[in-house]
């Protein structure tokens, strides 16, 4: 099996395998960023390297700091799936994603979103 890379930066790099993405740290860590159903479709990390998002079925973002690799899912609640195909950072913590429909939404989130998994967003 291979790794596809969705994002890389000076110290991190966001990769997948079939439905399962990772984000690998320079130094070797590594932390899941969870199972999507298809595969991840887009991934961004956050130009100050405190963050890192993985989009597809949903969105999920990650802390890059420590604790490293806690993350927070969005838009995956059964019935109210979105299916995001790009992304795109508009400031430290914010960032727009576009659906399926070639429409863009902004999200802005506090850096403590990307330090607790959040389930329920």
């Amino acid at each position: 099996m291979t790794s596809r890379e969705l994002a890389r930066s000076a110290a991190y790099s966001v990769q997948h395998e079939y439905e399962h993405a990772t984000v690998i740290a320079a130094d070797g860590r590594q932390a899941s960023v969870g199972e999507f159903y298809g595969d991840p479709a887009a991934a961004l990390i956050d130009v100050d390297e405190q963050w890192c998002a993985v989009a597809g079925e949903g969105l999920v973002l990650c802390r890059l700091g420590q604790p490293f690799g806690q993350c927070a899912a969005y838009f995956r609640q059964p019935g109210a799936v979105r299916w995001i195909t790009a992304l795109r950072q508009t400031g430290p913590f914010a960032l727009e994603w576009q659906g399926e429909d070639g429409v863009w939404h902004s999200l802005v989130f506090e850096p403590a979103d990307v330090s607790a998994y959040a389930p329920g967003r």
